[in-house]
């Protein structure tokens, strides 16, 4: 049953018939869960923030590469992204997250 299933998506993909905004929307979400370690890490460090004012974005490059087709979903999901977080009136930097969702590098500057 599974390896019909794998086997049809795998034809309908190829076939045009699921559409891009369907890779779209994998894309997002793996964005989405490696983008709340990110917020997960300035909500410690700013306890006192509401959610709604811990600000993170996918990076420039990152998000370029994805725009222009460079970087994969395959992509993404090996190697991780990198966000620009931002507390409005505390600072902003950068936070780096590997595929298993592991931080592997923050800056924050007040």
């Amino acid at each position: 049953m599974k390896a019909t299933l794998i086997l049809g998506l795998a034809t309908a993909l190829v076939a045009g018939s699921i559409s891009p905004s369907f890779a779209d929307a994998k894309v997002d979400a793996t964005l989405g869960r490696l983008g709340k370690v990110c917020k997960d890490k300035l909500m410690t460090k700013f306890p006192g923030v509401p959610m709604s004012d811990l600000h993170v974005t996918v990076g420039a490059t990152l998000q370029e590469s994805l725009d222009n087709g460079s970087m994969s979903l395959d992509d993404l999901q090996q190697s991780g992204a990198s966000f620009n977080v931002e507390v409005p009136g505390k600072g902003s930097g950068y936070c780096d997250v590997n595929a298993k969702g592991k931080i592997t590098q923050y800056s924050f500057n007040k």
